[in-house]
């Protein structure tokens, strides 16, 4: 599971900022700041520091600062392959946005948490309608179970569960790369909204 957990997996969030763009410490440092996890700017850099000593950063000196990106030496998770997968339908970004959660609902058959969203590297606002409070505190009460702690103020979306190609494409593709296989697959469609 890679969903941020304070004591569970601080690196998962920290390469989910990264693998949108590089950042210098006080960059990061602020975005996490701005997301409400207020690590002292110290605590950021030696936390960087050491993911980059275990090949899962790479570190840049730009003088007068110090940037880090992802290695590209680390298997993607589901989110940020679901992420991938949505820009490659799509160059407009609420198109993507709205098929991640349409893909990320398919899968999981719930509402699907901001958080997830940043997970695939959607970084802008999410235009799809809130799920309601009742689904949202259901989903909530699923990720307890499993250990992991999702805010009551954390925003929960839905899209409409009609007919979509693109999605189901998108699902299938993901399941038969993870499985190794291809080969077993007649046919291939590119997975690409149409632009209108």
């Amino acid at each position: 599971m890679s969903l941020f957990v304070p004591d569970k997996n601080l690196k998962d969030l920290v390469v989910s900022y990264l693998r949108s763009q590089e950042r210098s410490i006080s960059g990061l440092t602020k975005q996490l700041h701005q997301d409400g996890y207020a690590f002292h700017r110290l605590f950021v850099t030696g936390y960087l520091k050491s993911l980059a000593d275990v090949g899962i950063l790479r570190e840049k000196d730009i003088p007068p600062a110090k940037v880090y990106t992802t290695s590209t030496h680390r298997d993607r998770n589901l989110y940020e392959l679901v992420g991938e997968r949505c820009r490659g339908a799509s160059s407009d970004e609420r198109a993507q946005t709205r098929l991640a959660i349409a893909v990320l609902q398919r899968l999981f058959r719930r509402p699907i948490f901001l958080r997830e969203l940043r997970e695939c590297g959607i970084a802008g606002t999410v235009d799809a309608s809130l799920a309601p409070k009742d689904e949202r505190e259901e989903a909530r009460r699923a990720y307890a179970k499993m250990g992991l702690q999702i805010p009551t103020n954390e925003p929960a979306y839905l899209v409409d569960d009609r007919r979509n190609e693109v999605r189901d494409t998108i699902v299938s593709d993901l399941l038969v790369d993870r499985f190794g296989m291809s080969a077993l697959v007649l046919d291939t469609k590119q997975t690409r909204l149409i632009e209108r």
